[in-house]
């Protein structure tokens, strides 16, 4: 019996490495993204809101709502697994709408070298449901840690299987 596919807490464990590994390629990305835009690069050259300590900076990005056109379609085991990924971290929402849209982005890493948060200033058109800065920060584990305990616990009571 191959536990990984019928255990649910095992599969929210490998969910951990592939949810990172997700976040990591969003932000590298981004800078990509940035690298190749003179109006973020811009931006960032003339706003007072950014230190100058941090314009330097060589992991900025810049998200021009172009990632979701290079993920696979969520009609794909692929591109659903990404997408939700994406989502339970926070930096996709449900419409498909990225958390940083029109942002230039400054990530934080973690000396594993694992984006741990980001910050976001917003470049051009600005709607007034719109946040100037928006912050982000990777979901602790303990979150991954609940479900799975839940899990475990109905595994225990013989709930999980049918």
């Amino acid at each position: 019996m191959n536990m990984s596919s019928t255990n649910p807490y095992l599969n929210v464990l490998g969910q951990l490495n592939l949810d990172e590994l997700n976040i990591q390629q969003a932000f590298d990305y981004y800078r990509q993204r940035y690298q190749q835009s003179e109006l973020a690069q811009q931006f960032v050259a003339k706003s007072c809101a950014i230190d100058n300590d941090v314009k330097e900076n060589l992991s900025i990005g810049y998200c021009d709502r172009t990632m979701g056109k290079h993920i696979p379609k969520a009609r794909t085991y692929e591109g659903a697994a990404i997408r939700g990924s994406l989502q339970r971290a926070g930096l996709v929402r449900a419409t498909g709408h990225e958390l940083f849209r029109g942002c230039v982005v400054f990530p934080t890493y973690h000396e594993n070298g694992s984006v741990i948060s980001a910050v976001g200033y917003r470049v051009g058109r600005i709607r007034t449901s719109d946040k100037l800065v928006v912050y982000w920060r990777q979901p602790e584990p303990n979150a991954f840690v609940d479900v799975g305990l839940s899990l475990a616990k109905e595994l225990i009571h013989g709930q999980a299987f049918h």
